[in-house]
């Protein structure tokens, strides 16, 4: 489960190579797709529900306690939305129970970021940057813990310009990351810089985000 933007999303694995989606988390199944796993890769093939034509690519990672998807090719920007973050356990509450009295006995660093990752998967952006800063405290130079702290700061106006400050620290260790201009991208355009903010997205689309060709060709019409 995780909670998009419109509200809660439940994701099921079938093992007959299906995936239910069910919108709402109400036990509807909306969309049926397709998957196949290649080694630290999965591919979703849309069959019921209207969404998609062409398959979706996406790294992915799993352990005890999540599921992440990060996009490597997709065009259809409705399940980019949907599918890319973090996803947890239904009996979520009972993983950060856990996490967190494996925390207090352990202080381990790594517990910390495990924990905001769930945080994000259930949209608690204030406590799960909480928990990234412990983290990147400890592990300064983890490029995608430092994207992942500019996504949990868009919520809260006052701190989009520190988003850009991780995004910028992001892109130093590795910049070739397309996220990070990406998520740079929307932090500028949300302060109107617009022009940069547009910059940064064809820079996303150069290292793959192909995506945003369409999702924001009306912003950067102009530019």
């Amino acid at each position: 489960v995780k909670l998009d933007h419109s509200g809660p999303i439940a994701l099921e694995f079938k093992p007959n190579g299906t995936a239910e989606v069910d919108f709402g988390n109400d036990q509807n199944i909306d969309v049926v797709t397709g998957y196949e796993i290649d080694k630290h890769t999965i591919t979703f093939n849309d069959k019921e529900g209207a969404m998609c034509q062409r398959p979706g690519i996406y790294k992915l990672e799993k352990n005890k306690y999540y599921l992440s998807f990060d996009l490597v090719d997709d065009m259809c920007n409705g399940r980019i939305k949907m599918t890319m973050g973090f996803w947890t356990k239904p009996n979520f509450e009972e993983v950060i129970a856990e996490l967190s009295q494996n925390i207090s006995d352990t202080e381990s660093p790594d517990m910390y970021l495990t924990r905001a990752r769930i945080k994000m998967a259930l949209g608690k952006s204030k406590e799960a940057k909480d928990d990234l800063d412990i983290y990147i405290e400890q592990n300064p130079d983890d490029a995608r813990a430092l994207i992942n702290r500019a996504g949990t700061r868009f919520p809260f106006p006052e701190q989009i310009e520190d988003a850009i400050d991780d995004c910028n620290r992001a892109i130093q260790l590795e910049p070739g990351n397309k996220n990070a201009y990406f998520m740079r991208g929307l932090a500028l355009y949300n302060l109107g810089q617009k022009e940069k903010a547009c910059e940064d997205f064809s820079k996303a689309i150069d290292l793959g985000f192909s995506i945003l060709r369409i999702a924001e060709k009306q912003r950067c019409a102009e530019f």
